[in-house]
């Protein structure tokens, strides 16, 4: 928060119903603008649409002391770590589902079976680093490399651990994925490509065949209070058994130890750059507090660790970055996404959303996502309508609003699935080209305006139908408005007061290539349904090198 502002004036997205800027404090308006008669089409519920007071609209007119505290709010300072990370794009692909590279590590493969392995390894995601980093992606994480379970039976549920998360040697890497040489080779190839690599890591638990289970000496290693009953219960969570997997007691200091060392090993082997964290809710905050304390001793402060908390509330997500994980996956607006863009609620709680960032303490660190492996595909939560278009309009909210986005192998092809494990079908190269263009064009324009990288996003519109904002940093503004509607919509569009934009101004579309000139400190936008926008200045849009 920049100093003297006050709480009211949000620095990541700033609803601005009732808001002014008079000096450095934010204070209530008297009243919105009156509505023009054009602005609106489409729908009677437009008429309820959140304006910007007439004292955030930009002026052409000499900054005075008021604008110019304004801006001095858009005005972004970059830790060290942001400027390592906040650039990132990064991509998810389950190694067993992704690409077969080594067919003689094709152990017991059975492509039949959704539960068994498949073939795909470490060389096939080496083989596949071009393809990866033609789409934008810039960042690889890693699924979890570790030896795992060939076959495990837990109640009904039979299958095996091809997706490595249930462990059975914590130092070896699983012989269907390859060597400790094919994983080292993995992040040394992808550095030369300029990417950076996050590894895949589990603390909660192991596999029921584990050797530790039967174990007598490590009987204390395990919680021994049975499966999870209540999963709003946090005790339960943390200390209970998830799904039959035994629950590792952290508390005790030999397990402790045992995990931070070798967290640390294969950080220091492969020479990774970050680790994500699995199930992190299933662990004690106190565990979380000292583990990343000790991680960041010994890895550096911009070392990445990114946890996972599959919780749709921000106040609970917040609390494991407070424990000082630097970032953690965006649950929260995950569901928001998914219950407006993809079944068509009201772009309204997108802005609900964003106006949540407060609670986190830094928004901008958060990586978002419109798929992962633990849920159904975007694809199959699209009402059976528009999914790819839905999809599109996903896209590009995720890579232009705050936070390092993430894509999940597949959603550059649209693929679909069911619930686990039909969530992990094997990879659809090349099927759906439109698609992956759409994304290569966001990417290639995120990675060319840093306003997308790092710029403080405040909020320029919000209806049933529209969603609208902008990313500002150091006298560069994008906007993103965002058409959740099956009609046509066209809105004029205030600037925010301390906008770089003036009259005359030229935004070009990166999606279409369609021009807007700013008129009267307005953006007037049409989009058709279901479309969105991604406006840069043109001045800047000839420095984007659009991959193809």
């Amino acid at each position: 928060m920049i100093s003297g502002v006050s709480d009211n004036f949000r620095v990541f997205n700033q609803p601005v119903s009732n808001v002014s800027v008079t000096g450095a404090k934010a204070v209530a308006a008297e009243s919105a603008p009156a509505l023009p008669a054009d602005t609106l089409t489409k729908s009677k519920s437009d008429s309820s649409a959140r304006l910007i007071p007439k004292s955030l609209f930009c002026s052409t007119a000499a900054k005075t002391e008021e604008t110019a505290s304004a801006s001095a709010v858009t005005t972004n300072s970059v830790s060290s770590w942001q400027a390592k990370w906040g650039p990132q794009v990064i991509y998810f692909p389950l190694t067993d589902r992704f690409s077969d590279g080594d067919p003689s590590n094709n152990f017991n493969v059975d492509k039949n079976n959704p539960t068994a392995y498949h073939g795909g390894d470490l060389r096939g995601v080496i083989n596949n680093l071009d393809y990866i980093k033609g789409l934008g992606a810039t960042c690889l994480w890693v699924a979890p490399m570790y030896d795992n379970a060939d076959k495990v039976r837990m109640g009904d549920y039979e299958g095996t651990g091809y997706h490595g998360y249930w462990i059975t040697d914590h130092y070896k890497v699983d012989e269907h994925q390859g060597t400790i040489n094919d994983a080292k080779e993995l992040v040394s190839k992808a550095h030369e490509k300029g990417m950076k690599v996050v590894l895949d890591t589990v603390l909660n638990h192991v596999a029921p065949n584990h050797p530790w289970v039967n174990d007598p000496s490590k009987h204390d290693w395990f919680h021994h209070n049975g499966g999870i009953q209540n999963w709003d219960d946090p005790w339960q969570l943390e200390n209970r058994d998830v799904c039959g997997l035994p629950d590792l007691n952290q508390s005790n200091p030999e397990v402790y130890k045992y995990l931070l060392d070798n967290t640390l090993w294969w950080v220091k082997e492969t020479g990774a750059d970050g680790i994500r964290l699995d199930a992190i809710k299933h662990v004690d905050h106190q565990f979380w507090q000292k583990f990343c304390a000790d991680i960041k001793k010994e890895m550096g402060d911009d070392f990445m660790i990114l946890g996972e908390a599959l919780h749709g509330d921000p106040n609970v997500v917040s609390g494991y970055m407070r424990d000082g994980m630097d970032s953690c996956f965006d649950m929260p607006l995950y569901y928001t996404i998914r219950d407006t863009i993809g079944k068509d609620g009201s772009a309204r709680e997108i802005g609900k959303r964003f106006a949540e960032d407060s609670k986190y303490p830094d928004a901008s660190k958060m990586v978002t996502l419109l798929d992962n492996h633990d849920f159904e595909r975007f694809m199959n939560n699209t009402n059976n309508s528009r999914g790819e278009d839905k999809l599109k309009l996903g896209m590009d909210l995720i890579m232009t609003c705050r936070g390092i986005p993430s894509v999940y192998y597949g959603d550059e092809t649209a693929m679909v699935g069911g619930g686990d494990p039909d969530n992990r079908r094997d990879m659809e190269f090349g099927t759906k080209p439109h698609i992956t263009e759409h994304l290569q064009k966001l990417t290639s324009t995120r990675a060319a305006m840093p306003a997308l990288q790092f710029g403080q996003q405040m909020e320029m519109w919000q209806d049933d139908q529209i969603y609208a904002f902008c990313r500002r940093h150091e006298g560069q503004e994008c906007i993103t408005v965002l058409n959740n509607s099956y009609d046509h919509q066209t809105r004029n569009i205030p600037l925010r007061e301390g906008s770089p934009l003036h009259n005359g101004d030229v935004m070009v579309d990166v999606l279409t290539g369609d021009k807007f000139t700013v008129n009267n400190n307005c953006l007037n936008i049409g989009t058709a349904d279901k479309q969105g926008r991604v406006l840069v200045p043109e001045k800047d849009y000839g420095n984007i090198q659009f991959k193809k």
